[in-house]
C-alpha cells in the first residue's frame, strides 16, 4: 500500500477492520486453518480489499503479530526505564510478556499460535533482549554459551510459559508461574539460586500481581 493510501481514512479503516478479523480468527485457529475468505467475511470487506492491503493470508498474520508484540514491547520498555541490571531487565520483560495473558487473552492466543520471526536476533522486537543478553554477559551477571543461545532460552521459556497461561488465564496461575519460570531462567543464565529466587518474587509481585505496565492490544497502557 503507498503512503497516499495509508493516509486515506476509508483505506485505514479497511486495513484496521482486517486485522481485527485477523487477530480474533488466529487466536482461535492455527494461520493455515484460516482463509481469506474468512477473513474477509469477518471484516465484511471485500476479497478485492484484502489484496490492496496484504499480499496474501500469511503477511496478515505478521501484521498482526508484529502490532501486538510491538504492543508487548512497549509495556515491557515502561518496565523497564530506570532498571540497569540485566537480570532484573530479563526477569520483568518476561513478566509483562505473562501478564499480557490475562489482561488480552485473545492477542495473547494469536501470539502461542503466529511464531513468524520473533526468534530472529535482528528482528526489532528482540533488540531490547539482546541488547540485555549483551550487557548481562560482559558484567559477568550471565554465564551462556553465546548471546544469541541465551536469548533464545529467554524466549524459549516464555512463550511456553505464555502457552500454558492461554490455556488458564487467571491472575493466581500467572503470578505462581510467572514467579517459578523467572527463578529458572535466571538460575539458567547462571545467577546464585537465593537471587534468582528473590529477583522473580519482586518481578512477578509488582508486575503480575499488581499488574503494573500492562497494555491494551492497542498499546495503551491501563
Amino acid at each position: 500500500m503507498t503512503e497516499p493510501e495509508r493516509r486515506n481514512p476509508r483505506a485505514e479503516r479497511t486495513r484496521a477492520a482486517l486485522v481485527a478479523a485477523g487477530r480474533r480468527l488466529f487466536s482461535e485457529r492455527a494461520v493455515d486453518a484460516v482463509t481469506v475468505d474468512d477473513i474477509v467475511q469477518a471484516a465484511e470487506v471485500g476479497k478485492g480489499s484484502f489484496y490492496n492491503h496484504f499480499p496474501d493470508r500469511d503477511a496478515l498474520a505478521r501484521a498482526v503479530s508484529a502490532q501486538i508484540r510491538a504492543s508487548v514491547e512497549g509495556a515491557i520498555t515502561r518496565a523497564n526505564e530506570g532498571e540497569d541490571d540485566p537480570a532484573r531487565r530479563v526477569a520483568r520483560a518476561v513478566c509483562c510478556f505473562l501478564r499480557y495473558a490475562v489482561d488480552e487473552p485473545e492477542p495473547a492466543k494469536v501470539l502461542v499460535r503466529v511464531h513468524s520471526g520473533h526468534t530472529s536476533m535482528d528482528t526489532p522486537l528482540n533488540r531490547g533482549l539482546v541488547h540485555d543478553m549483551e550487557c548481562g554477559l560482559a558484567a559477568g551477571r550471565f554465564n551462556v554459551p553465546t548471546i544469541e543461545a541465551g536469548a533464545l532460552y529467554v524466549l524459549g521459556v516464555s512463550q511456553l510459559a505464555l502457552s500454558r497461561l492461554c490455556r488458564e488465564p487467571t491472575p493466581t496461575l500467572a503470578v505462581s508461574l510467572a514467579q517459578q519460570m523467572c527463578a529458572l531462567l535466571l538460575r539458567g543464565l547462571g545467577l546464585p539460586l537465593p537471587e534468582a529466587d528473590l529477583i522473580a518474587a519482586q518481578a512477578s509481585d509488582e508486575i503480575v500481581r499488581r499488574g503494573a505496565f500492562t497494555t491494551t492490544a492497542s498499546g495503551a497502557p491501563h
